[in-house]
């Protein structure tokens, strides 16, 4: 697969889409929602019938970073694409689940060369993800993707609430792989691990850690200070502890009675840790050595950088190097979500991405 790229600062449809030819799929991103609609149309008007599929917020492809007006991410050659949309996404996205079945036989589905890659709602992740992923990871497809930045997201020209939209891609010339990126580490020991004992998953609200109010375990562990806590997450997420994996949980505020609301919702009996950040640099370079090793060659990746972790990186002096390191080994593209989708899980504070052999 090749990428191509296009970006209009003030907006321009027709300006960010003048160089790219031939697209067999289109992914855009605008810096706000009251753009998707007309991006949406003008692309579709400028290519009837390709796949396509948008969202709110900054985009990157190679060493370029845009987060402003319209960015335009073309893929061609060697791969075949649909694109489609399940509504309902934070209700019941089940029903329309005939649409990625059809998706899948349309591009000829094959294991190890057929990828699933999305965009969905803000709040739409849980359940977006659960339908996606118990159809594809039964198929033995692979699931990258992440959250647009607004309620609305953008599919073949038409724009829908509250959905998730995705691309079924088939490479016809070789593999395509899903990859996560931790830059956190987890603690040794049972005894770091404190089991939830009081949560509200549906507003993403953890009340108690071992029977005490999750702020107190949070800030007693770490020495904090109450008021620190918010921007303690980018050095100090929560971890959920998955068997031998963890998955990130950012924290996005402290309530007057002590729990804590987080962007990734945690269930009562869940075991979380606290992780720390570990040399971030080290394990960019640690995964790029996998791809290459697993793919070989220069394979093309289409990513989601969380936005904590582009804030992190940005205030570490470490974004733009992180585009070079990757751009220096891959063909490499891709968005910067508010959160990320990992074949089951949804996660936060992660890199996750689609590599194509």
């Amino acid at each position: 697969m090749k990428l191509a790229y296009g970006s209009s600062k003030k907006g321009d449809v027709s300006e960010a889409l003048k160089n790219i030819t031939e697209p067999a799929a289109l992914l855009f991103s605008v810096a706000s929602e009251d753009m998707l609609e007309r991006t949406a149309k003008e692309i579709e008007r400028f290519f009837p019938g390709v796949a396509s599929i948008g969202g709110v917020g900054p985009a990157y492809i190679d060493k370029q970073f845009f987060d402003a007006g319209i960015t335009v991410i073309a893929m061609k050659e060697n791969i075949k694409v649909v694109a489609d949309v399940l509504e309902q996404a934070s209700v019941m996205p089940i029903k329309y689940i005939r649409r990625l079945e059809n998706a899948v036989k349309a591009v000829g589905g094959e294991r190890g060369k057929t990828a699933c890659f999305d965009v969905c709602s803000a709040g739409a992740d849980l359940r977006a993800v659960t339908t996606l992923s118990n159809y594809l990871c039964r198929m033995g497809y692979d699931l990258a993707g992440g959250t647009s930045n607004s309620a609305a997201i953008a599919c073949n020209g038409k724009i829908y609430k509250d959905a998730c939209a995705f691309f079924i891609f088939k490479n016809l010339k070789g593999k395509i792989k899903s990859y996560k990126e931790n830059i956190y580490l987890r603690p040794q020991g049972s005894e770091k691990q404190f089991m939830v004992t009081d949560a509200d998953p549906r507003e993403y609200r953890i009340r108690t850690l071992e029977n005490m109010s999750a702020e107190k375990v949070y800030t007693s562990e770490l020495g904090i200070s109450r008021d620190k806590i918010t921007t303690q997450t980018f050095k100090n997420p929560f971890g959920h502890v998955c068997d031998s994996d963890t998955y990130i949980v950012s924290i996005k505020g402290v309530e007057a009675d002590g729990s804590i609301t987080t962007f990734r919702p945690a269930n009562k009996m869940d075991f979380l840790t606290i992780l720390s950040i570990g040399d971030y640099r080290e394990v960019v370079q640690d995964t790029i050595s996998r791809i290459k090793s697993e793919l070989g060659g220069t394979p093309t990746v289409l990513s989601v950088n969380c936005l904590f972790r582009y804030i992190m990186f940005n205030d570490e002096h470490y974004w733009e190097g992180y585009l070079a390191d990757m751009s220096r080994s891959f063909s490499h593209a891709g968005v910067v979500g508010v959160g990320e989708h990992y074949n089951t899980q949804f996660v936060n504070q992660t890199m996750c991405c689609l590599a194509f052999e």
